[in-house]
């Protein structure tokens, strides 16, 4: 999180969408009312987006190693390999909302174009999607979704893993539900945890990524959890579920949409915000669709935690009801000195070292931390009193200044740029926190010297936009570039348009929130006042159709690298052109949105980043094919 490096299932690459349930956002009310029950031919419309290679075999025994070449195959593979043990028996109660027929939505990727989309209707094996419950955050029926449930429904080796998940999941799970509760946070983000790590305290990826939530060292330090050489809170349940619940309220709170933030939680908001500016899209549905939009790992990832949801939801219908749970050791704290061996204080409790080492993930080493003057030290609570008997036998002046009234767009460093000083200062002499920006018509203060207006830089902005074109005659087409704290319909009504028109002018989603670093293109009245706000006129910006070659071209020329199609000879493999492209086989797989393990088959195309042979950024100059 704001990570990452832990390995993620990977699920289908085919976008069939069969529909859309939105469940109930706020109203609990009118969420436990049950939704009209109607025939499965009229809630749901399978669509199926059949890409190259064979289907999924359901039928008879699957040698692993003969079907790695399939994507729908790879799901199958990669799921099996997932190891876990956890679950709580805690019935579902959440009503049935309608579900609507969705569909994909459009590409604007530059591959060779699918065969078209075919709605068949309901399927006859997809009867048992009807009447599911659903969980208490939004999820789209999409086919990567039922592809799997379908595995773990169905396949034996689904069933066992996801058997062993929900068994280890009583150890943690009342904990989480109840700060979850606490916290006014959906429920169902316990199966986070789940994905994340089974429900493991000392669980540990390769990017060093920890504990039952997979926590980074970055964002566990700026939620406040202890990391020193003797301690690593990230590994204590508790506090790292605090951390974690922190953190995903904070990114959705942010992002205003709950498959977003999932998603920053894998690959970190940093990330996932370059790409949202790169398309010009908040979107998740389309961001997980584009050609090298959101890494393969995290659309696998979202989509895990969305299927184990579910499953949560509806145990019996996924034959998880029965499981018994594991049974975790009832612990007490006992506070002790800094610095004393774990050694010496297990003796006294009379068991293993490592057994009281389990039950204190946290501690890195085998002593409490001696720089700390006691430490609450967990142990099981059949043995606390026989050890706390033997335990007690052994014995400045800020400058002049004045108001600067913010303009719509205008951020804070602009400001400071203005005014000879940095945002810091600002902050700092307006009393104000990092995460809470002043608003367009706020006045601040600012040092007492003469603003210097910055010339504007030779080089124009480069802004995504969608394909479509508008003509209006009493209107001009403006850009607007997003600060923190925008609103959508806030600068609607700045620029006298409609919510809709904006939305329609971009690609914006109705259901999460606008972020820095975005445009907006506007179709704004001709006689529109401009003056109290930041924005730039079409000779300003350079436009690029996201999705276009030139797009690409574009964005990978900034990188010293260009975009080329290869077409697969005998005996490529994804390892063998990550060292002739001077590429990584994970960055090989998220741009053309396969798995790491995929094997490549002849005379396939794939799309290739290389480095640019003249070492210099240049402008975007069409398809190049790469060389044999």
């Amino acid at each position: 999180m704001l990570k990452r490096g832990l390995p993620a299932v990977v699920l289908a690459v085919c976008w069939g969408t069969i529909a859309h349930a939105d469940p109930p956002a706020q109203d609990k009310s009118a969420a436990e009312k049950p939704a009209p029950e109607k025939p499965l031919n009229e809630q749901i419309a399978l669509g199926k987006a059949i890409e190259e290679g064979p289907a999924l075999e359901r039928e008879g025994e699957v040698d692993v190693e003969q079907v790695l070449g399939s994507a729908r195959r790879e799901l199958l593979t990669l799921l099996a390999r997932e190891a876990a043990t956890a679950v709580a028996n805690e019935p579902a109660t959440q009503a049935e909302p309608a579900i609507h027929v969705g569909s994909p939505p459009p590409s604007m990727t530059s591959k060779v174009p699918k065969r078209p989309l075919v709605s068949t209707g309901p399927a006859p094996e997809l009867k048992w999607l009807h009447g599911l419950a659903l969980p208490d955050f939004p999820i789209r029926w999409d086919d990567r979704l039922v592809q799997a449930l379908e595995y773990y429904r169905n396949d034996p080796r689904g069933k066992t893993l996801v058997r062993g998940l929900f068994a280890r999941q009583s150890l943690y799970a009342p904990m989480i539900r109840a700060k979850l509760r606490a916290a006014q946070l959906p429920e169902d983000l316990l199966y986070v945890a789940m994905v994340e790590s089974g429900f493991d305290p000392r669980a540990r990826s390769d990017a060093g990524a920890l504990g039952i939530w997979q926590l980074m060292a970055a964002p566990a330090t700026q939620y406040g959890l202890e990391m020193t050489r003797w301690v690593d809170a990230r590994m204590s349940p508790e506090p790292c579920t605090d951390a974690a619940l922190r953190f995903l309220h904070d990114v959705y709170d942010d992002l205003g949409s709950w498959p977003l933030a999932l998603s920053a939680f894998n690959m970190g908001y940093g990330a996932l915000l370059r790409a949202i500016q790169k398309y010009n899209s908040n979107d998740y549905w389309l961001l997980s669709s584009l050609e090298a939009g959101l890494p393969y790992e995290t659309v696998s990832y979202v989509t895990r935690v969305m299927a184990y949801a579910v499953i949560g939801r509806n145990r019996e219908r996924f034959g998880v009801a029965d499981v018994t749970p594991e049974r975790g050791t009832e612990t007490v704290s006992i506070e002790l000195p800094g610095g004393v061996a774990l050694s010496r204080i297990a003796k006294a409790a009379g068991m293993e070292v490592n057994a009281l080492a389990a039950l204190n993930p946290e501690l890195k080493k085998p002593r409490l931390p001696p720089d700390v003057k006691l430490w609450p030290l967990r142990f099981p609570r059949d043995k606390a009193a026989k050890f706390r008997e033997k335990w007690a036998s052994q014995g400045p002046l800020l400058p002049a200044h004045r108001q600067h009234a913010l303009k719509l767009g205008e951020r804070l460093s602009d400001v400071a740029e203005m005014y000879g000083t940095t945002s810091a200062k600002l902050l700092k002499l307006n009393e104000l926190q990092e995460d809470v920006a002043p608003r367009p018509g706020d006045k601040i203060k600012v040092p007492d010297v003469d603003p210097v207006i910055a010339k504007k830089p030779g080089d124009r902005p480069v802004v995504g936009v969608p394909p479509d074109s508008f003509v209006y005659v009493d209107r001009k087409r403006v850009f607007y570039r997003v600060v923190q704290g925008d609103e959508l319909e806030e600068i609607a009504r700045f620029f006298k348009v409609t919510p809709e028109e904006v939305r329609l002018w971009n690609r914006v989603a109705t259901d999460a929130k606008l972020q820095r670093g975005m445009f907006l293109q506007l179709y704004v009245p001709v006689g529109a006042e401009l003056h109290q706000t930041l924005v730039l006129a079409p000779n300003e910006v350079r436009t690029l159709v996201v999705g276009s070659e030139d797009f690409f071209n574009f964005h990978e020329s900034q990188q010293n690298r260009v975009r080329m199609r290869y077409r697969v000879k005998p005996g490529d493999t994804l390892r063998s052109l990550a060292e002739r492209f001077e590429l990584s086989v994970g960055s090989i797989a998220r741009i053309n949105q396969f798995a790491r393990e995929k094997k490549l088959e002849p005379d396939s195309e794939i799309i290739i980043y290389a480095p640019d042979p003249t070492g210099k950024p240049t402008e975007p100059n069409g398809k190049r094919t790469a060389p044999n």
